[in-house]
């Protein structure tokens, strides 16, 4: 989905998210009516990938979706660092845009090491966000 550009499996994943996130609720696992927020990537990333591969299912999942959090452009790739080297480098580069009401849920694509789930997090709460939980995609 992300680096092979297939932008038609985002709203198939996203039709998925929905459902899952509906069960979690209907079970008392989440609050209902949660909005999601995307995990932040860099501008030129979503560029290039055909848009934000994240905000792209959070829009097909049916959900109220808030784009508020990003990347500084300038942030290294954290495909080759460690999990302390990821923690570093997203250190003062997770940005928040402005901080939406009600029932949050942080959506990722993949978790390695939790890393940016965690920056993200840490900014929205930070701000005073009512975060609920967080959702990733797939774990690498």
């Amino acid at each position: 989905m992300k680096e092979r550009k297939n932008l038609a499996v985002r709203r198939e994943i996203g039709a998925v998210l929905g459902a899952m996130l509906f069960r979690l609720e209907a079970n008392g696992e989440l609050t209902e009516h949660s909005a999601l927020v995307p995990a932040p990537t860099r501008p030129s990333s979503a560029r290039d990938r055909g848009g934000d591969p994240v905000a792209g299912v959070c829009g097909f999942s049916g959900r109220t979706v808030h784009n508020v959090l990003r990347l500084a452009e300038d942030t290294p790739d954290q495909g080759a660092l460690s999990e302390a080297g990821r923690r570093r480098n997203l250190q003062g580069n997770v940005f928040l845009d402005s901080v939406p009401s009600g029932p949050l849920v942080v959506v990722d694509d993949v978790v390695t090491t939790g890393a940016t789930l965690q920056a993200s997090v840490e900014i929205l709460l930070a701000h005073g966000a009512d975060v609920r939980g967080c959702v990733v995609l797939a774990a690498a």
